[in-house]
């Protein structure tokens, strides 16, 4: 009898064992994921992934066309710089062709640095021949400016406008314009020049 006892308190206490093990094991279960919550997870993560992506793609587009517009501005910037100052060291304007293409000849005495030589009258021409920006001296020219899209001129009572517009394939595109006036030109009734007198200086 004792043994018959001893028995089913021994079945109890397992049983409230495995009671204990099955709820157990049912709490572990509650811990996980469900389908939905994955699912709005990787859609949530898709969404911000895209947008940074987006983000990102637009910063270098912006960051390359920025670069490639100042690369443009300077090559210009240079070119109408050398320009002014070979024109207005010009004695007599020859022809002036408004472009596009544009062409300007002229004649002068003084030489820059970069046409170092004799002080004779010499014969200058910059034009455009196809999307390159050229200064022609004694028959041969010389590049000033790549990509060059139009350049155009205007000759208006001694006083010389250039338009210099250039272009990427890619879109991008900077147009710069000055006004140049002659001092080397003959006396003239309005215009004030130094009547073929004047000689710029570099030190």
């Amino acid at each position: 009898m004792i043994r018959v006892i001893r028995l089913v308190k021994s079945l109890k206490s397992s049983s409230k064992i495995l009671r204990t093990t099955n709820c157990e094991l049912k709490t572990m279960s509650n811990k996980g994921f469900t389908l939905i919550e994955i699912i709005v997870v990787i859609v949530i993560l898709s969404i911000v992934s895209a947008i940074t992506v987006k983000f990102v793609i637009d910063s270098l587009r912006i960051y390359t066309m920025t670069v490639n517009q100042k690369t443009l501005f300077d090559e210009g910037k240079l070119a109408l710089e050398r320009m002014c100052r070979d024109i207005r060291d010009a004695q007599s304007i020859t022809s002036v062709t408004a472009g596009p293409p544009g062409s300007i000849t002229f004649t002068r005495t003084n030489a820059t640095g970069f046409d170092a030589g004799p002080p004779s009258p010499e014969s200058i021409t910059f034009r455009q021949n196809g999307n390159t920006l050229e200064k022609v001296k004694g028959g041969t020219g010389w590049p000033m400016a790549s990509n060059v899209n139009a350049f155009t001129l205007a000759n208006a009572t001694n006083e010389i406008q250039l338009q210099l517009t250039l272009q990427l394939i890619s879109g991008e595109n900077v147009t710069l314009q000055t006004k140049v006036y002659p001092k080397n030109l003959v006396k003239h009734t309005t215009y004030k020049n130094f009547d073929r007198k004047w000689m710029e200086e570099y030190q």
